[in-house]
């Protein structure tokens, strides 16, 4: 992945570091502090501090797609053993990034922030839908399943329950919290 140009990049690294300081807040004196950079900066590169939060998400998402991604799986195989890879690869992820909690409950209460996550929810969503329709397909997954339904429900079931994981104390290790998601993801689609 590029690198965003410098006073872009600062801006970035310094938002996560405020949001995981402030508990989802950044305050703009305290930005431009850590950044070195002036709030002009902030508007020139984002046009606004929602815009810099937009960005701090695509930055998160665009790390979660490509640590879910198909050429992170085992090749071949059932469908189940890739897709419990990657639901692995998905609460690791989760789980590394410091910034991962607070996006999931309280930076996504930001209007652009929610707008942003709808539709990256619904491209998930999407996604998963095609996929369980190839595991049936394939005939790993029962045919009977509405694969469209039955992604949109995964989807909605691990973004939540991730957030759950993620707020538990003491925090499950990553192969506890893998395994209970997935435990959920086949008991719904009856793998076969």
């Amino acid at each position: 992945m590029a690198r965003a140009p410098l006073g872009r990049q600062q801006l970035l690294d310094a938002a996560r570091a405020e949001l995981i300081d402030g508990n989802g807040v950044v305050d703009l004196h305290a930005l431009k502090r850590r950044s070195g950079l002036s709030t002009g900066a902030l508007y020139h590169h984002f046009g606004s501090k929602a815009g810099l939060l937009v960005a701090v998400y695509e930055q998160f998402h665009a790390g979660l797609v490509a640590a879910i991604a198909d050429d992170t799986l085992p090749p071949g195989g059932h469908w189940g053993d890739r897709e419990q890879a990657r639901t692995r690869n998905f609460v690791a992820y989760h789980f590394g990034d410091p910034l991962a909690e607070l996006l999931l409950t309280r930076i996504v209460l930001e209007p652009e922030v929610a707008e942003l996550e709808a539709g990256a929810l619904a491209r998930l969503t999407a996604s998963a839908g095609r996929n369980i329709r190839q595991g049936q397909l394939d005939g790993d997954i029962d045919p009977a399943i509405d694969a469209e339904l039955a992604g949109a429900c995964i989807i909605g079931a691990v973004r939540y329950g991730i957030a759950d994981q993620l707020r538990r104390d003491p925090r499950p290790s990553i192969d506890v919290a893998a395994e209970r998601l997935w435990n959920v993801i086949a008991g719904s689609l009856t793998i076969r």
